[in-house]
């Protein structure tokens, strides 16, 4: 009787296979769980890294034309590569410098030039426009543009579906042919798919070319 006993009790101290099958299943639920938590804020991490970056680069963007913008100076000059003799302080409109949207080209004040050291002038051509979805910034190493071969560009911004200007002058109007005026003000909009409608106001040095 006695080894029956012991035998007996031994039976009970280790764990049935139902019981180990439910451990299995619950751990590996945990797992699973704790996984797409883990998988979740990676995730949210990445998203959060990405809009970061693109409000970096929107920032970026804006301040670049708005030291352009308001550094504009009334000097007229040829469109860009166009032979002219109907000279402008601001050209504007559909299709300025190739722009698949509204462009923009002018002169600017400020280019730095050390003791007068580069042979050019502190006055730089610049201008805006929308090409394969970009906002790109135009520039020419000399204010009276013959050729456009000297053009150079780079990109502000990406995903950019629409660009549109307004000028203050008594009033908001769309177009602009101020010969050598410029308006007191410019409205400038970009629509991008990430962020909607940007826009920016500025006022201007409203001179006239002497």
């Amino acid at each position: 009787m006695p080894s029956l006993k012991y035998n007996k009790q031994k039976k009970h101290k280790g764990f049935t296979l139902i019981e180990i099958l439910i451990a299995i299943a619950i751990f590996a639920t945990l797992s699973l769980a704790a996984y797409q938590i883990l998988q979740g804020v990676l995730r949210s991490g990445e998203i959060s890294k990405s809009h970061d970056e693109n409000l970096i680069e929107v920032q970026r963007g804006m301040l670049l034309i708005e030291r352009d913008f308001l550094q504009m100076v009334a000097r007229n000059s040829r469109l860009s590569g166009v032979a002219t003799e109907n000279l402008k302080a601001l050209y504007v409109g559909k299709g300025v410098l190739d722009s698949e949207s509204q462009g923009i080209e002018f002169n600017r004040l400020g280019w730095t030039n050390p003791l007068n050291l580069l042979p050019r002038s502190n006055i730089l051509r610049v201008g805006y426009r929308v090409q394969n979805e970009q906002l790109q910034r135009v520039y020419f190493l000399y204010p009276d543009v013959v050729s456009r071969e000297s053009e150079q560009q780079q990109v502000i911004l990406n995903d950019i579906e629409e660009l549109s200007f307004r000028f203050w002058n008594n009033g908001w109007v769309t177009t602009w042919n101020g010969g050598g005026v410029l308006p007191s003000g410019i409205e400038i909009t970009i629509m991008s798919k990430h962020y909607g409608e940007l826009k920016r106001v500025f006022l201007l040095p409203n001179s006239e070319v002497k």
